[in-house]
């Protein structure tokens, strides 16, 4: 669930290398043209877009001169995805979010590319915990994991320090949290100390989030059956600890019924204190609302026993019954226009004003990460050193989006949230009941 996520941002993140070589390239004796179709071409209200994909046109064509790319502006849907695919529309490469791959691939409708990713020569310094999301149970891979995100806790260093709390350790459990919450409150009566959202599908989303860090999960799979599992111990523990916060602490406010896009600009202006967030929303504080990044911490997120989070992100996939050679060029493509002129994108980013170095999910592991972190360092014009608890914690492990009807999901979700922290009365537990009855019955029992 990422509300307004700039793929494109994602992709020009990513960072590896061609798989295009004297032995990769196809076989362009026969003198046909492939043409590949794809998904989020360059916008025609960015000149730097189109200059970047002009460029990359150029040079792949270079190595390929009987490909042909044809890439429009379209973004995927389910719905339109669904139409397309009946009338043998839809494009050839197209980009989804962390939560449709498993979907796509348990329906039949992605091509499997496993043979043509694995001769790329930094296929196996991908993300393994990526690659899954993009794989099936038996390690067929379908899709190409470009850019990620998982959630952490981002926080202001300036209030932390004004109410003796030591800047470089954040709360790492969601009792420090609250114990964090209620100093900073004594200290700050006008700054809600910590933040949650409720609403637009984002409260669902952070309540996932919450489950996670207890070691919980929200459906479970029985046979070709899913069956909703939102009561259990770990939700009502989560949503217990969040209303007795909002109504015994009194530390979250009185505004409500937030959204990522509320709760932003109070963060930068020094309004709230404490917020889960995925590091890509440091690019819209500062961007935006022109934040004092120098102000901001981020660390992982807290736990209660379930060392995960939740991570999102995108990924490229192909359609169904591709004639290999265009499947082939496609993934050529893709891998091309995505991993390659990485430090020239990095510095063209820098050179606008966006933000370079936010925390983010590897792409990679090993070497090939390694070069990524010097390049993002060379250009880097974020404290990066205030990230230093979130990129070096090893403790909390990655967990994908629920895998099925997920913003379906979200939006029943948001219900819960809403009642927890608009009504001192609410309960927990009937809350979760009703939740988890309409879920299973007007969605997943209609799958």
């Amino acid at each position: 669930m990422r509300k307004g996520i700039n793929i494109l941002f994602v992709l020009l993140l990513a960072f590896g290398g061609t798989m295009l070589s004297a032995e990769g390239q196809q076989d362009q004796s026969s003198g046909s043209t492939v043409t590949v179709r794809t998904t989020n071409g360059p916008s025609e209200n960015r000149p730097w877009e189109i200059e970047r994909h002009k460029k990359l046109l150029e040079d792949f064509f270079r190595l390929n001169p009987l490909v042909k790319i044809e890439a429009g502006e379209g973004r995927f849907d389910r719905q339109s995805f669904a139409v397309k695919l009946a009338g043998h529309q839809m494009e050839d490469a197209f980009l989804v979010s962390f939560t449709e791959p498993q979907f796509l691939i348990g329906n039949g409708y992605v091509s499997e590319i496993t043979e043509y990713i694995k001769k790329w020569d930094k296929f196996d310094q991908l993300n393994p915990d990526l690659l899954d999301i993009v794989s099936d149970d038996q390690g067929r891979i379908y899709g190409i994991p470009v850019g990620g995100y998982s959630i952490g806790l981002l926080y202001n260093r300036r209030l932390f320090e004004e109410a003796g709390l030591d800047p470089d350790s954040p709360p790492r459990t969601w009792d420090e949290v609250r114990e964090y919450a209620n100093i900073i409150t004594a200290k700050h009566k006008d700054v809600i100390a910590y933040a949650d959202l409720s609403r637009d599908g984002q409260g669902g989303w952070y309540l996932v989030s919450h489950i996670y860090s207890r070691g919980g999960d929200l459906v479970v799979k029985n046979g070709d059956k899913w069956k909703a599992t939102f009561n259990t111990p770990e939700a009502r523990a989560a949503l217990e600890m969040l209303k007795e916060m909002r109504w015994d602490d009194e530390v979250m406010g009185q505004q409500q019924l937030l959204a990522v896009k509320d709760v932003l600009p109070m963060l930068s202006t020094g309004r709230v204190a404490m917020a889960m967030m995925a590091g890509d929303n440091l690019r819209t504080m500062k961007e935006q609302y022109e934040a004092p990044l120098e102000d901001f911490g981020m660390g992982p997120l807290p736990q209660e026993g379930g060392n995960a989070t939740l991570a999102g992100g995108a990924a490229w996939m192909f359609s169904p019954n591709l004639e290999p050679e265009v499947l082939e060029a496609a993934v050529e493509w893709t891998l091309f226009q995505t991993f390659d002129n990485y430090e020239s994108d990095i510095m063209q980013q820098a050179g606008r004003g966006q933000l370079v170095g936010w925390p983010e999910l590897p792409v990679f592991t090993g070497s090939a990460e390694k070069e990524r972190q010097v390049i993002k360092e060379k250009y880097a014009n974020a404290p990066v050193e205030n990230y230093t608890p979130f990129v070096e914690d090893t403790a909390v492990q990655l967990r994908a989006e629920p895998p099925v009807e997920t913003q379906k999901m979200y939006l029943i979700l948001d219900v819960v949230m809403q009642k927890i922290l608009t009504d001192p009365f609410a309960d927990v537990e009937q809350s979760l009941i009703e939740a988890e009855r309409e879920f299973q019955t007007f969605v997943l029992d209609k799958l």
